[in-house]
């Protein structure tokens, strides 16, 4: 069969455009998975970083009801070492938020 126009290099560049395309699907879905494992393990960390907070709270409230012959000053410093542990998780999980795209807005049905 006689090669009218150049079909025979426009099919092989037509093969190297699906597979170029393939590739680049296959590596689209990678990065949407990592992107939602990012999301869920960020809605974790948020989780805990409010936890973590609550019970910062409620041990200062149950140091300032002890007595004050109790010397509670190496709790003290451990608790406020929590607290700055606190302080440093919201920093991160700020970074690590900043880093997980918004989700995209539906897109609208076409007529």
């Amino acid at each position: 069969m006689p090669d009218f126009f150049g079909l025979r290099e426009i099919r092989a560049m037509l093969s190297t455009i699906k597979q170029n395309t393939e590739k680049i699907m296959s590596q689209q879905s990678d990065i949407d998975a990592a992107t939602a494992q990012i999301g869920a393990t960020m809605t974790d960390v948020q989780a805990q970083v409010t936890q973590l907070g609550t019970d910062v709270a409620a041990v200062q409230a149950a140091l300032a009801a002890l007595p004050a012959s109790l010397d509670t000053t190496a709790l003290d410093t451990a608790v406020a070492s929590m607290a700055a542990t606190q302080a440093s998780l919201d920093t991160a999980v700020g970074t690590v938020t900043a880093l997980v795209p918004p989700a995209a807005p539906p897109v609208p049905p076409t007529a």
